[in-house]
């Protein structure tokens, strides 16, 4: 549905901007409005605006008010704007909702469960919908039963509550299990397997949660530093992966194979891919600006084979030739064997 039309998702960003104005210094204009619509991408008209106050005011009932002095808009009173939900909203909830399977049986997920439920009663969804089920027409791609997924929930909350957790910790690398304190920021998911981020010590330090036992959320609260989030973002931006704190960020170029050309330019690697050069003889060339860690070396090098080469930088590509070699001698010993 065109922007422009979709009337509800307007009158809804409306009524947040009239009324999130009401805690600040002064209330929006029709300028302040009409702008605030165009940068969310809905190119209306002020004529179009104007309609649309009409219709809050005149049909939804609210407590809108012109004031001709300071020519602004705002309420009388606290007032609040019901969207009326589609049977498809539901529908595109109940997506949403199973995605949301892999937190197990929080309280918190069973209630949206719950809620969800009473919608598609109230619109009859089961009824008009009998046969709909999403796993019967989607396959998402997680593990439901990765390592780890009963920490998930309370890591969590955790989080939202700014709650120091404790737990026991066990690399792959080592036997030798280790008591960690940490102040979580974020989850996050890689490949099936999800991690808490977070500070010890006042470092930075991820945790995978299949290798985490013993998880107590503790009653020390801290302060999230506004910093440190963007740190975490502005690290996982050029990062494929997640373990990419110390790294510094570097252009790579590589070229791939004319069969597998068209997979990298349909689904790129990275967020910052770019064709280099582009030929339907020769194949495809791109540059990424990243962090090398074994992760990007893994996942955009290693997993395609002999359709691949590292253009640049040289050190990386000596780097990615000498598993190769490190790779054939192992095959040529087992032969020899």
């Amino acid at each position: 549905m065109p922007k422009t039309k979709n009337a509800y998702l307007r009158y809804l960003l409306l009524h947040s901007q009239i009324k999130r104005n009401k805690y600040k210094a002064g209330y929006p204009t029709l300028e302040d409005l009409w702008r605030h619509l165009h940068e969310e991408g809905y190119e209306v008209s002020l004529s179009t605006l104007e309609k649309d106050l009409c219709f809050l005011k005149n049909e939804r009932g609210a407590p809108l008010e012109y004031d001709r002095r300071k020519k602004c808009y705002k309420y009388t009173e606290d007032w609040e704007f019901d969207v009326p939900l589609t049977p498809e909203a539901v529908r595109i909830l109940q997506m949403t909702l199973h995605k949301l399977e892999i937190f197990g049986e929080a309280q918190e997920f069973r209630m949206v469960n719950e809620a969800i439920e009473k919608l598609s009663d109230h619109f009859e969804l089961v009824r008009q919908y009998p046969d709909d089920r999403l796993n019967k027409y989607i396959l998402f791609e997680y593990n439901k039963g990765f390592a780890g997924k009963e920490h998930l929930s309370r890591i969590y909350e955790a989080i939202y509550e700014k709650r120091t957790i404790m737990f026991t910790h066990c690399r792959f690398d080592t036997e030798e299990p280790t008591q960690r304190t940490l102040q979580p920021y974020i989850l996050k998911e890689h490949r099936n397997r999800w991690y808490v981020i977070g500070k010890e010590n006042g470092v930075a330090k991820i945790f995978g949660l299949d290798r985490i036992s013993n998880l107590a959320v503790t009653d020390n609260y801290f302060v999230q530093e506004t910093s440190f989030y963007d740190e975490i973002f502005k690290v996982l931006r050029d990062a494929v992966g997640v373990f990419a704190f110390g790294f510094d960020s570097e252009d790579v170029i590589l070229h791939f194979s004319v069969d597998e050309a068209p997979y990298i330019k349909s689904l790129p690697l990275h967020r910052s891919q770019q064709t280099v050069n582009e030929s339907e003889t020769d194949g495809l060339t791109v540059k990424m600006h990243v962090k090398v860690t074994a992760e990007f070396i893994n996942d955009c090098i290693l997993r395609y084979g002999d359709k691949v080469k590292v253009i640049s930088p040289p050190g990386l590509a000596e780097h990615v030739a000498g598993i190769w070699l490190r790779a054939i001698d192992r095959y040529n010993a087992g032969r020899t064997s």
